[in-house]
């Protein structure tokens, strides 16, 4: 997708003549593929087609893609695919707010069977032709035993499997040693389970897989940010700041650190504290979609509506298809009185996520605005439906109750609101209290559990009880003149910590002076320990992974980046490459990096 027209910055333009086409390329030979399928299956047959997800290949394409596993999916788009056609579907019927949740239960009442209480998604009514009652029973789940068998890959099918994995990016680099790997595994399933969880709103769920993550990997960006998030969801303000606090120490003075710490003025309702931090971001990334999300908010709180409504607009003209830029624009106009504006606004963001109850509580307050009780029944009902312990909703929806003349509907949803503000009030601080306990729990345990894997194994002593050491460290970036200075310091009689496994050429005449080992700071940040005493060439990208309980003389290479690129390619050239990007993009990256170092 890089190499999609229009062409990016970075990309050579060799490179996007050359393969500009492929990836409308690859969609005619699937659709061709497609054409086929359908074709031999006939007209009897009823098919339906799902993608979980889309692909940016317009201004919204990520310039940077993360390092980590999974990292391709900042290219994902949200909104995916769902076609249907064949007996049983209605024929050019639009589908709105549609999620992968739904095609389950969809399918099942297609077949005549019963919905499982427990599923997540609802049946997608509206693309059916008939109009058969949905069916339910409690779950599908078996109640004891193991569940069906899924069949086994061969151990030669199952490595396949996992290289084309790494090989796509989605999971890193499977370790050669068997309790690596399985630590590294369990790492990424409990990721992959808490970004599951969070798609859900199940915050709660996701909060001690994603503590996991952060905990086994505190240098990993990716794990901090979504843990601090999460901790802000829940309330959990000073967690987050802790969390920051360690993600800080990686990313720096950021765009992200300071929508993080917006996030957290913002929750704190501190709304002109949040607005210092992200004009602090606006001024690096103006049209980053989450810092405009993060400002619409803010202003929201300022009550400075016009400027809420700006941002808002700007956000839906950079992502027609995002349904956050309609959420702010519906609450902009409910609060300016502009009742037929905001429901407008809130159905096209039903339409987009009809899942999320937020936009069918705001339709409803628009409509009750309007005073069109029966469609603001409707809308909060699906509310409801969505949120059942919404007590906003509650009280609209017995508000709406009592203008209909249903006096007994009405009095049952007043006593439950009431029910629901002595429960919110009295279960705010109970629920966060018991979130502060687990959470601590949980910390001591990974605690001991450490502290046993350590005596048991013939593992490193445990970090606590390292003592502190000091070391010289050389760094920039690669072809700035660490090898020269590497020399400059034998020669002036201190010891280097290299294997000379890295020969010297016709690019460094006088060798490398290179310690292979320093290459996995980041997994393994105490094998820096081994060079206590030497001098270390450390890569300027891992210098953040340096463990902050010891001493650093960094002594870091400034050469005009201009020619550290040249030399660059003049080396790829040497060795028969082509540059992975334009020179001039090579140049502003690098140079934003030596900033970010310094």
């Amino acid at each position: 997708m890089p190499y999609h027209p229009p062409r990016m910055n970075g990309v050579p333009e060799a490179d996007f003549e050359m393969y500009n086409d492929v990836v409308n390329g690859a969609y005619r030979a699937h659709d061709m593929m497609l054409q086929r399928l359908i074709h031999l299956a006939g007209p009897d047959t009823a098919v339906v087609l799902v993608s979980d997800h889309g692909f940016h290949s317009d201004h919204l394409r990520p310039t940077f893609t993360p390092s980590v596993p999974a990292g391709i999916t900042v290219w994902h788009r949200v909104q995916g695919v769902l076609m249907a056609s064949g007996p049983g579907f209605k024929q050019d019927q639009p589908v709105y707010g549609a999620r992968l949740l739904d095609i389950t239960p969809t399918i099942l009442h297609y077949f005549g069977l019963p919905v499982g209480e427990d599923m997540e998604g609802r049946v997608l009514g509206e693309i059916l032709s008939g109009s058969r009652k949905v069916e339910t029973i409690p779950t599908w789940e078996p109640p004891d035993g193991p569940a069906p068998g899924r069949g086994t890959l061969s151990a030669d099918e199952g490595r396949e499997l996992l290289e084309q994995f790494v090989a796509l990016g989605y999971i890193d680099e499977i370790s050669s040693d068997p309790s690596t790997a399985a630590a590294e595994t369990e790492r990424e399933n409990k990721w992959n389970l808490a970004r599951a969880c969070l798609y859900g709103g199940k915050y709660g769920m996701a909060l001690p897989l994603l503590e996991h993550c952060h905990a086994t990997s505190p240098e990993r960006a990716d794990f901090s940010q979504l843990l601090a998030k999460t901790q802000i969801q829940l309330g959990l303000l000073e967690e987050a700041e802790e969390t920051l606090a360690t993600c800080l120490d990686s990313l720096g003075d950021t765009a992200s650190a300071h929508l993080l710490m917006g996030s957290i003025e913002t929750e704190r309702g501190n709304p002109t504290k949040a607005l210092e931090h992200l004009n602090a971001m606006r001024s690096r990334s103006p049209e980053n979609l989450r810092l405009l999300h993060g400002l619409s908010e803010t202003y929201l709180g300022l009550r400075r509506w016009k400027d809420a409504e700006d941002v808002a607009t700007r956000m839906l003209e950079l992502d027609p298809g995002g349904a956050q830029g309609h959420l702010i624009l519906t609450r902009c106009f409910l609060h300016q009185g502009r009742n037929a504006e905001a429901a407008a606004a809130a159905l096209e963001a039903i339409g987009l996520q009809y899942g999320n109850p937020r936009p069918h509580f705001l339709l409803g307050v628009a409509l009750v605005g309007m005073q069109d009780w029966l469609a603001a029944e409707g809308a909060l009902k699906n509310s409801l439906q969505l949120n059942p312990g919404d007590l906003l909703a509650t009280r609209y929806q017995a508000h709406v109750h009592r203008h209909l003349g249903r006096a007994e509907e009405a009095l049952e949803l007043e006593t439950r609101s009431r029910i629901l503000h002595t429960l919110n009030k009295t279960g705010a601080e109970k629920r966060l209290a018991a979130l502060r306990r687990e959470a601590a729990h949980r910390k001591q345990q990974r605690i001991r559990d450490g502290q046993q894997k350590d005596v048991s194994g013939d593992c490193e002593e445990p970090e606590a009880d390292a003592r502190s050491m000091e070391f010289v460290i050389v760094s920039g970036l690669p072809r700035s003149g660490t090898s020269m200075m590497m020399q400059i310091l034998r020669a002036g009689g201190m010891e280097l910590m290299h294997d000379g496994k890295r020969e010297a050429d016709d690019d460094n005449l006088e060798g490398y002076w290179e310690w292979e080992k320093i290459r996995s700071l980041r997994k393994h940040p105490r094998v820096i320990e081994q060079a206590e005493g030497k001098v270390i060439k450390v890569i300027s990208a891992l210098l953040p992974s340096l463990p902050p309980k010891h001493r650093y003389k960094v002594l870091f290479m400034k050469r005009p980046v201009g020619e550290v690129v040249e030399s660059q390619w003049k080396m790829l050239a040497n060795r028969g490459e082509q540059p992975k990007a334009a020179k001039d993009h090579l140049v502003a990256t690098q140079e934003a990096h030596v900033a970010q170092m310094m």
